[in-house]
């Protein structure tokens, strides 16, 4: 079928691109504006990366509700994203998914979840919300080719299909190699591309027998050498998690999202300081550890594990420490102690690579955010072209801001789409 002017048509059947859809269509028919809205995914399904998100449960957005602290969760894109936030923020997607029919939970960390705690929620409620606004789902339609004519509209070159010819077009392909082809086909430059949200993988026999073992508050400090005379400090603090393969969980996370590029340029290779308890001051923990004497000191040593560490770890870091676990508390000597205060205030950990996390990766760079008005989200370069989520140079750490990056993002390009649309 040939589409002799379609109004606008939407490249990217992802979370950006579907909920951009959604919001030019709802627009479309509140404002009276006659406008047809056409999606086009290139696989068999849409929504992909939000049925897998959060384990299937769709971590929607955070429950932070001040832009100026939200934005501050993006490592790239923090001062662009102020704008788009500004229109459409966290409480806006909690209000639009109650309007819609679905419930939006914080939990204590502050991740947001449907009230099913399943992803197929959203999932349903978007496709719902795409036929009720009459939004043309198109599946098994790939792109190969975006071209301009000199009147203005957009010819979309489909593989195996017609052409559709469009008035606007809005690429939301997320990390997709081919929509940073097809960015820079019509003009735009990619910044550099890296991996972000990974965890690390070490070999240490302080980790090794621990798979499974996590940590409420540790804060951590990377240190990536790039060059021979200098280096970059990264600092976290929050949940870490012991895995097969060394370390992850929010606060490894959140420093790998952060170091993105200067990993990728060290090839992960980098040094990891672990203060397993968050403690303010190694003091704090010769106290914690001294306190032991008072209350069990005639023990052994490998029965009485200060609060906050199991004893599994604590057996394991006597182990390594070269303590033996039949030692009394009160012969522990103060070597001993600063044995262990060391382990639990500045662990040293060699990084020798990364591990992707899940299949919710996330990447690094994307178009140039100089080349795109973020009050619009339209090209500065090519009139007609809009941009939304993931495509962009934009990327935040865990916690539901990379989606909220776009709802935002979609929400504002959609708008201004159907809003500046000449019928």
């Amino acid at each position: 079928m040939l589409f002799k002017k379609l109004k606008i048509v939407i490249i990217g059947g992802g979370a950006a691109g579907f909920f951009a859809a959604i919001r030019a269509a709802e627009l479309s028919k509140s404002i009276k504006s006659p406008v047809d809205v056409v999606l086009l995914e290139a696989s068999s399904s849409f929504l992909k990366k939000v049925r897998i998100s959060g384990g299937g449960r769709c971590n929607v957005t955070h429950n932070c509700f001040d832009i100026q602290q939200f934005c501050q969760n993006y490592p790239r894109g923090e001062k662009q994203l102020y704008s788009p936030m500004s229109v459409f923020q966290a409480s806006d997607t909690v209000e639009w998914f109650r309007n819609h029919g679905v419930k939006l939970v914080a939990e204590p960390d502050g991740r947001m979840f449907p009230d099913t705690n399943s992803s197929e929620t959203i999932i349903e409620c978007y496709n719902q919300s795409a036929k009720r606004s009459g939004v043309q789902l198109l599946t098994n339609h790939p792109v190969e080719r975006v071209k301009k004519s000199p009147t203005g509209e957009f010819s979309i070159f489909i593989k195996n299909k017609e052409t559709i010819v469009a008035d606007k077009i809005l690429i939301a392909t997320g990390s997709s190699p081919f929509g940073y082809r097809l960015a820079k086909n019509l003009g735009h430059s990619i910044t550099d591309l890296a991996p972000s949200l990974f965890s690390f993988k070490i070999n240490d026999p302080l980790l090794k027998p621990l798979p499974g073992l996590s940590f409420s508050n540790a804060a951590v400090k990377l240190t990536v050498k790039l060059t021979v005379e200098g280096s970059k400090v990264f600092k976290q603090q929050g949940p870490l998690l012991i895995t097969h393969w060394g370390l992850s969980g929010p606060a490894i996370l959140k420093l790998s999202a952060w170091a993105a590029r200067e990993m990728k340029a060290s090839k992960y290779k980098a040094q990891l300081t672990v203060n397993w308890l968050g403690a303010e001051s190694r003091q704090e923990l010769v106290d914690l550890i001294e306190s032991l004497k008072l209350t069990h000191p005639k023990s052994y040593i490998s029965n009485v594990a200060p609060k906050g560490i199991t004893k599994r770890f604590w057996a394991q870091l006597l182990s390594v420490s070269l303590i033996k676990p039949e030692l009394r508390v009160s012969e522990l000597s103060r070597k001993h102690l600063n044995l262990i205060v060391n382990r639990l205030y500045e662990a040293q950990f060699d990084v020798v690579g990364k591990n992707r996390f899940k299949e919710e990766f996330v990447e690094c760079g994307g178009v140039n955010l100089k080349e795109i008005n973020f009050k619009s989200m339209q090209s500065k370069i090519c009139e007609g072209l809009y941009f939304a989520g993931e495509l962009l140079d934009v990327d935040g750490v865990t916690g539901g801001f990379n989606f909220q990056n776009a709802w935002s993002t979609a929400w504002v390009a959609a708008t201004d789409m159907v809003s500046s649309t000449k019928v």
